[in-house]
């Protein structure tokens, strides 16, 4: 895995960085993804029964053994995209959360994901709200969110700030 990114590295000459944060790790899967998978996985079980039954009771019968494979490919395919739900995404997003540093300045507000940085002008009109541990950051054009931060309402009190400051 990567090192988290610098978000000092992007600020333009003479300006300042007056706080930097960085998501908290632990990402959660979805309700609606597990329920999906849950029954992707009952799929699974379900066609694994089914395919042994046709082995079995009906192996006699010609053009059997090509429905059993068939079967057991659908019931793997099921349980690859149920894994791909839970499990995988889930350590994709962790390893992009690693990767991802927050940070406001007096002028910007920035999101340094990798290699992509992600700004929002601090002026009048933009709208800061927050939602658990996310702050929101939006104006008619964009919105950039910090995600699950340890210390969201500071965050959300130094943008309203600097909004208002610039006014």
């Amino acid at each position: 895995m990567s090192a988290r990114p610098d978000i000092a590295a992007q600020l333009a000459p003479g300006e300042a960085l007056l706080w930097s944060g960085h998501p908290r790790p632990g990402r959660r899967v979805p309700l609606k993804a597990t329920a999906f998978a849950a029954a992707l996985f009952t799929a699974t079980l379900l066609l694994a029964v089914l395919s042994w039954y046709v082995a079995i009771f009906r192996g006699h019968l010609p053009g059997s053994r090509p429905l059993v494979l068939g079967i057991l490919t659908l019931a793997a395919l099921f349980t690859y995209a149920g894994l791909r739900l839970t499990v995988l995404d889930r350590r994709r997003a962790r390893a992009r959360d690693g990767r991802t540093a927050y940070g406001i300045t007096p002028r910007r507000a920035l999101a340094l994901t990798g290699p992509y940085l992600t700004e929002l002008a601090l002026r009048p009109g933009v709208a800061v709200s927050l939602r658990g541990g996310t702050v929101i950051v939006s104006d008619e054009d964009a919105t950039l969110r910090f995600e699950r931060l340890d210390d969201g309402a500071a965050a959300r009190d130094i943008l309203i700030r600097q909004i208002e400051g610039g006014a």
